[in-house]
């Protein structure tokens, strides 16, 4: 979901009638922040949040082995205040090419839209803007 689309759907849930992407550079080395809305008819938006959410707390550990580099990010959870019908937030926190590196996940459904927001950085990623992010954006899809 924040890379642009899925690779598998939940069983029954159609593809998004409207989707929209896009990456922003924040003002922290290496911060980035990868924004996603995608739209849903019916009750499709909530079995693809279901779906997420089963993925996040299925994945403990988030690897990359490219030869000469690599990434392992361990999940936890990020605790954020209350937006959106439902919200699931994590923190993945490890090494990325040897630099400490962190990155904070958020999926929050809408009605029958879903947010997806990812804020990275080099070492800490300040939890407050990623909080602020999630409710601007959660705001805007409101109907």
């Amino acid at each position: 979901m924040v890379g642009g689309s899925p690779r598998q759907r939940a069983p029954g849930v159609r593809a998004p009638g409207v989707r929209v992407d896009a990456t922003y550079t924040g003002d922290e080395l290496g911060e980035l922040a990868g924004v996603g809305l995608a739209s849903y008819v019916g009750d499709d938006a909530e079995r693809r949040f279901d779906e997420l959410t089963e993925a996040l707390d299925g994945c403990p550990v988030a690897r990359s082995s490219r030869p000469g580099r690599g990434a392992v990010l361990r999940l936890s959870s990020l605790k954020l205040d209350a937006i959106g019908d439902d919200v699931q937030a994590k923190r993945l926190r490890g090494r990325l090419d040897g630099y400490p590196y962190e990155m904070h996940v958020v999926f929050a459904r809408v009605g029958s839209t879903l947010v997806s927001l990812v804020h990275t950085g080099l070492a800490d990623v300040d939890v407050r803007r990623t909080q602020q992010l999630a409710q601007f954006l959660v705001a805007r899809a409101a109907p």
